[in-house]
């Protein structure tokens, strides 16, 4: 063959005529040109001109292997329909063990072209073989069987092959060669084989007669066929040729055991009949492959639990439950014990449903380490375990942050499930081992162990899985637009942070993601009360169970103490049944966590504090209070609070032990006076300005005296000193004008009175109003002050500021004049003549209400009118104010009731700002 192809295109390459072709190569090279590759062909014949229509080669023809191919096409195509037309809910509901194989793309039938050809295998009609001449003739030659059974070799004539058996006919030919060709051997091989027709009958997808090769199997065949039909059986399918049944297949026996002895070779006129399915029972539950399955006559459960792959590690078969019809048709549940021999071999019926449940997800004889540990999670108990054996090391078992003054161990009491807690330190644990501080633990105890005060660990952890919480809940796409509105997310986490006890840090943490536009919470099409109950819920579920989920108890290192606590707390008050007392205990005033902590079993008052983190600074040792709950012998008279006090100095330092009861209330009171924190803030022009600090009762003339008093050029009547208290009353009183204007105008939008001025221009001045930020101004006599006059002075508080300004000799006119401005202030010139240097009133002023608005934040106001006042009442810095006559034009009417607080606050922003 090769050698062929080399000299027909050295021919071509000379571009020979057809006819000079025709005539140089011999029918046998032709013969031998038709059996190329049709690519190959269709190349050559484009590469050098040559039509293949006038060598009788039509390029449209197509061979019986190609429409073979077309046709397993087709069949492709139709089953990708199949598949994409499904319906969603098909996926819910189970499916039949074994039809799938049929259904993938992967599993499309392909015809057995380059199979090796067993020695037994018949030759017929259609066959091909391959001959290889060597020795003195060299020829490559392809002979098919003909319809008379023969082969045809050149040089030799028909040698009759059919009917016999490949090594036959093998053996046959090379003796025929080796007497006719003397000096000539050959090598005999097979080429592609015959066709055969079989008819697959019965509940196939796809029944018909189908064009095989001639060593297809019984499994090839009904891929072809598309497999079996949803009605088919898997178990029954028989192989007819001549009206005898030759074979019976299993196609379970495949599948589940890889028996493939009844998966016979197929010949012509072959019948392959699929029974419909008699009996199919459900496998589900903890099992490795839940399905449907068809069980034959003789199936017992056992032999139903194989098919399904058998039973999964975490399965619970001493308790399956059976499902099946009984006499009246009506179904029946029974318990069975698949560990029972006697109870594996009842029959499997037509309908049956085996579940197999889970076992418990509770470990017996285990341990859980929660909190501020390095390994949280379910670890392995064993008899003499103590704390130590767990968290021996600060180092290696421990978080840095751990408090190792305050763990907790819950431990079951009784079969309900009710808890008892034992406190520990685990500091005395560890460093005297043989003490009553390391508990030997029991099985199933929880071992709890808390950061110092508030601290927490990786608390981006945590807020990734509520964020990761959210969106599932939701069901959000990726593509969905996401809103960054800060509003939504500070109140969303606000609100877990009031209700569930989660820490301002997380809250933070996500606004700041917020305005970096890292973070995706809220979706648009989510309402915002859907969005706080999921926050609340999927945070209050977190809390309920991350002490025992095993995947959420990972979490529990980035908790807080009190967030750790809820559960515990929660798991008290519940078992607290029947009039039982709760086994609570509450600490407030000066210990770093206030709140409720457990009642521990003998705890006293030293154990509370430990578990409050212990005192702060500002504790007063020689007195506390404990409160506690008394029920009187009169059932109708309730309770009875007593008190007791208690020194903490004792207790902590082991010489007094009070024992607590549940309920109790311990009261940690600061050292009186304790607050070092106080201070007031001086600038402007003192000898030394700054902040210092102060103690009650302590006078501004003492706190000016430690300053070094004021600088030369200080101007003491320009003082300015505001105080934190005063600016918070003004915020609340200008809350309050901004409420009542906004009542008045929706009062007078529903009367029957024409508006003088819109809804909407009144709105308006309110939110201008509501822009000014009060100063907290406190108006002081600061030269009496100076010059020792009691009656001027005033006590300083924490938060005021005094601001001296440097010497003013101007004097500021505002309001209606016509140019507002400030002149130099000179003691010959009245109000009238500064009035004048402003150009006169507007035609809008109110002549009649001028007021001065003096350097230290008095008004003054003169007893007439403005021409009544004598040129010495002003001095310098004062500020003179045309008021707006209100009158003057109706729809300015509301601007009466605030234009007075506009030049009040500009006034006294101006003084702080002007020096």
């Amino acid at each position: 063959m090769v050698n062929f192809v080399k000299y027909l295109a050295f021919s071509l390459f000379f571009a020979l005529p057809l006819y000079s072709f025709a005539q140089t190569v011999t029918p046998a090279m032709m013969e031998q040109f038709k059996q190329l590759p049709r690519a190959q062909q269709e190349q050559l014949a484009k590469q050098y001109g040559i039509n293949l229509s006038e060598l009788g080669l039509d390029s449209a023809a197509q061979t019986d292997t190609d429409t073979t191919d077309t046709d397993q096409d087709n069949r492709l195509k139709r089953r990708k329909q199949q598949l994409e037309q499904k319906k969603p809910e098909e996926d819910d509901k189970p499916k039949r063990f074994g039809l799938n194989m049929f259904d993938e793309a992967s599993s499309v039938f392909a015809p057995a072209k380059n199979l090796p050809v067993p020695d037994n295998y018949i030759l017929g009609p259609g066959d091909k073989l391959l001959l290889q001449l060597f020795g003195k003739l060299n020829r490559d030659i392809q002979a098919e069987v003909n319809r008379d059974g023969a082969v045809n070799i050149a040089e030799m004539g028909a040698v009759q092959v059919s009917g016999l058996r490949y090594a036959e006919a093998k053996q046959l030919i090379i003796e025929r060669v080796r007497q006719q060709l003397l000096g000539t051997d050959v090598a005999v091989s097979m080429g592609s084989l015959r066709t055969i027709n079989v008819l697959i009958a019965g509940e196939a997808k796809y029944p018909g007669s189908y064009n095989l090769p001639a060593l297809s199997s019984v499994t090839q065949a009904l891929y072809a066929a598309g497999g079996v039909s949803d009605i088919g059986s898997l178990r029954q399918i028989s192989v007819q040729r001549s009206g005898k049944s030759v074979a019976t297949f299993d196609l379970y026996a495949l599948l589940l055991k890889g028996d493939a002895r009844n998966n016979l070779h197929l010949k012509d006129g072959d019948v392959i009949f699929i029974a419909p399915v008699s009996a199919i029972a459900e496998v589900a539950g903890e099992v490795h492959r839940p399905a449907l399955y068809e069980v034959a006559a003789d199936d017992s459960l056992l032999d139903l639990l194989n098919m399904a792959g058998g039973a999964k590690p975490g399965a619970y078969p001493q308790q399956a439950v059976l499902q099946r019809f009984n006499d009246q048709h009506l179904r029946d549940y029974l318990s069975v014990d698949l560990t029972d021999k006697a109870q594996q071999q009842i029959k499997a019926r037509a309908g049956d449903v085996l579940r197999v449940g889970a076992t418990s997800p509770q470990i017996k004889n285990s341990v859980t380490l929660a909190g501020a540990v390095a390994r949280p999670g379910v670890h392995a108990w064993r008899q003499g375990l103590h704390l130590t054996d767990l968290l021996g090391s600060r180092w290696s078992d421990l978080q840095r942050t751990a408090d190792l003054n305050y763990g907790i161990v819950l431990r079951e009491v009784n079969t309900l499930g009710d808890v008892e807690v034992l406190q520990f330190r685990l500091a005395d644990a560890i460093a005297q081992p043989a003490g009553s501080e390391n508990i030997e633990l029991q099985a199933r105890d929880t071992v709890i162990v808390f950061h110092n005060a508030l601290q927490t660990y990786q608390r981006s952890a945590l807020n990734k899985y509520l964020r990761d919480a959210l969106e599932k809940r939701f069901d959000i796409a990726v593509e969905l637009r996401w809103l960054n509105q800060l509003d939504l997310a500070e109140e969303g986490f606000r609100l877990m942070s009031e209700q569930e006890q989660l820490t301002e840090e997380l809250l933070n943490e996500e606004i700041n993601k917020f305005r970096q536009g890292e973070s995706r919470l809220y979706a648009e099409d989510i309402s915002k009360p859907d969005q706080q109950k999921a926050l609340k819920e999927n945070f209050s579920y977190l809390l309920q169970h991350v002490l025992d989920d095993p995947e959420l108890i990972k979490l529990t290192p980035h908790l807080t103490r009190t967030e750790l606590l809820y559960p515990v707390l929660e798991k008290l008050r519940l078992q607290a049944r029947n009039g039982a007392e709760p086994q609570l205990v509450s600490v407030s005033g000066e210990v770093l966590v206030e709140g409720e902590y457990p009642l521990a079993k003998n705890a006293d008052v030293r154990d509370l504090i430990d578990a409050a983190g212990g005192l702060k600074d500002s504790a007063f040792l020689r007195r506390a209070e404990l409160s506690r709950a008394i029920s009187r012998a009169d059932a109708t008279r309730g309770l009875n609070i007593e008190h007791s006090t208690v020194d903490l100095a004792e207790v902590l330092s082991g010489g007094q032990t009070l024992k607590l009861a549940s309920r109790d209330r311990l009261n940690v009171f600061p050292v009186p006076e304790w607050d070092l924190d106080r201070t007031i803030e001086l600038t402007g022009e003192v000898k030394f300005p700054g902040v210092y600090t102060i103690q009650q009762g302590e006078m501004l003339a003492d706190v000016l005296k430690r300053a070094g008093g004021v600088t030369a050029n200080a101007f003491v009547d320009g003082s300015v000193f505001t105080r934190e208290q005063i600016r918070e009353r003004e915020t609340q009183q200008l809350k309050k004008l901004s409420e009542q204007l906004r009542a008045d105008i929706a009062a007078k939008s529903l009367s029957s009175e024409t508006a003088r001025i819109t809804p909407e221009d009144a709105i308006t001045m309110i939110s201008e109003i509501e822009k000014v930020k009060p100063v907290g101004r406190l108006v002081v006599n600061l030269p009496m002050i100076m010059a020792g006059d009691p009656s001027a002075d005033l006590p300083v508080e924490d938060g005021d500021k005094l601001h001296i300004p440097r010497v003013n000799n101007t004097i500021a006119i505002v309001g209606e004049v016509q140019h507002p401005s400030s002149h130099r202030f000179a003691a010959n010139l009245a109000l009238d003549d500064y009035l004048k240097l402003a150009g006169g009133f507007r035609k809008r002023a109110d002549q009649d209400r001028v007021y001065v608005i003096r350097a230290d934040g008095s008004v003054m106001v003169p007893e007439n009118s403005w021409f009544s006042v004598s040129k010495n009442s002003l001095k310098a810095g004062d500020t003179i104010v045309a008021p707006l006559d209100t009158e003057y034009k109706d729809n300015l009417s509301l601007w009466a009731q605030v234009t007075q607080i506009f030049y009040q606050s500009a006034v006294a922003i101006a003084a702080l700002n002007s020096f």
